[in-house]
């Protein structure tokens, strides 16, 4: 009896990886709109206030850099309150991703403003520090930008809305400081695609291929395995190209499948790897499907 039980445990697993390349500067892809609120931005001309400090994690004034954010072809605003200004809310590891995909497909186009207001600076240095982020921010104690805005406010709106809300802190500016679009796209992934859409019509420029990629392997057979135990396959992309190598997102065919990789863009002749768990509670034969999105 006990064998019988054992065999019904077990099940075949292989899992697929599946690389999804994009040209920057797509202008002909279909435009990804963002819905609810978000709208009621757009048009509207964001002024900022000129009292407000420049700061760097470990670096002292930095007025010329701050003041050179300002002039670029296009904006990212991000306004976080007190309330928001936690590690966890801030995302500080997934704009960082952000910024680095900018910078490797607008070099030089966008700037990215990150007006914070912290309740406590030592806490906020400490958040900054943690996670590595060296980008310059926007120390708005005061609220200075929100007094200007005014944002909405989670007792202003409905319970329902209140997500929405909190997107709406967040802007796609052009030069003259005009809102294309609103959202947060570390909230929202089709907002960021929204916003590259805005930036790629913008811009004007013409599609090109940024790198090349080989995949070591693009199946894992894991054989027989026990149900409810937890199984681990990689897979390795490396960069043959010329240019930096950013994975944008990589999606997955089930819950069941936990993906991990390096979010800094992976820099000519090296590699990168996926890291993946699954963890399946039914038996039977499986086929699991890894789709790696990435800009080539």
């Amino acid at each position: 009896m006990n064998n019988i039980n054992l065999k019904q445990r077990q099940f075949q697993l292989i899992i697929w990886i599946v690389i999804i390349v994009f040209y920057s500067c797509n202008n002909n892809r279909n435009r990804v709109e963002t819905t609810g609120i978000a709208f009621e931005w757009e048009d509207m001309t964001i002024l900022f206030p000129e009292d407000v400090p420049c700061y760097v994690s470990g670096k002292d004034t930095l007025s010329e850099l701050c003041d050179e954010m300002f002039r670029k072809e296009f904006k990212i605003l991000l306004y976080v309150d007190s309330a928001g200004c936690s590690d966890c809310r801030l995302k500080l590891i997934e704009w960082q991703q952000l910024i680095a995909e900018a910078e490797i497909l607008y070099p030089g186009k966008v700037s990215f403003l990150f007006y914070f207001q912290p309740k406590n600076m030592e806490e906020m240095a400490d958040i900054l520090s943690i996670n590595g982020f060296d980008y310059p921010v926007f120390i708005d104690t005061g609220g200075s930008i929100d007094r200007l805005i005014q944002f909405p406010q989670p007792a202003q709106v409905r319970l329902s809305q209140q997500p929405q809300a909190t997107l709406n802190r967040c802007f796609l500016l052009d030069k003259d400081n005009k809102v294309l679009e609103s959202g947060n796209p570390t909230v929202t992934p089709r907002i960021w695609e929204s916003f590259k859409y805005e930036i790629e019509a913008g811009s004007k420029a013409d599609p090109k291929i940024i790198t090349t990629v080989e995949v070591e392997k693009t199946v894992h057979d894991f054989g027989t395995v026990q149900k409810g135990e937890t199984n681990a396959a990689a897979f390795t992309v490396t960069n043959v190209g010329d240019n930096p190598l950013v994975i944008s997102r990589i999606s997955v065919s089930c819950g069941c499948t936990n993906v991990t990789w390096d979010r800094q863009p992976t820099v000519s002749g090296n590699s990168t790897t996926v890291q993946t768990e699954i963890t399946l509670s039914e038996v039977g034969s499986f086929s699991k499907t890894l789709v790696v999105c990435c800009y080539v």
